[in-house]
């Protein structure tokens, strides 16, 4: 018996598939704004981990240590996630001045009704809050705010950490 995961396996878990649906979530709740991919990938995040920015609702995933590296990482994944919904005409890609930019359709509102799962719910609410929140920032603000704070997503951890470590001693 082997414990390697066949190479055609795809994890439905921060995959495509659901990285993907959570792109697809911002654009169309964004419909007709058309996103830049870096701005995804900081929504995505949002999306996710909302209870690290004040104000905002709970967050879908856990609090996990370090978790603002997850930024860092996200890239490749959403391009995948994107390319895969785009395939389905569900997501376009958009040429204008400063890029590509990526833009829901005139079907993916319609698809996203059909699905009714608790998570989704909560994705849909939270990409209306992330959308009314941040949307309006150019992309020098919602740089700074990113830069300002993504230290300190996670961080909690470590003196969590460092406090316990010092109570046993």
């Amino acid at each position: 018996m082997t414990t390697e995961t066949p190479s055609h396996f795809i994890s439905p878990f921060n995959g495509p598939v659901e990285i993907g649906l959570r792109a697809l979530c911002v654009l169309t709740t964004a419909f007709p704004a058309a996103y830049a991919l870096q701005r995804l990938v900081v929504f995505d995040y949002f999306l996710v981990h909302s209870d690290d920015i004040d104000g905002g609702p709970e967050g879908l995933h856990p609090r996990t240590p370090h978790r603002g590296g997850e930024i860092l990482v996200r890239r490749g994944v959403i391009q995948d996630g994107l390319t895969l919904y785009e395939s389905r005409g569900l997501i376009e890609r958009v040429y204008k001045d400063g890029g590509i930019f990526f833009a829901a359709t005139d079907k993916s509102a319609d698809f996203l009704d059909t699905l009714s799962t608790e998570y989704l719910a909560g994705l849909r609410e939270r990409a209306d809050w992330v959308v009314d929140s941040f949307g309006a920032l150019d992309d020098a603000e919602l740089d700074a705010m990113v830069r300002d704070r993504i230290g300190t997503w996670g961080a909690e951890f470590s003196m969590e950490s460092v406090l316990w470590t010092e109570e046993t001693s």
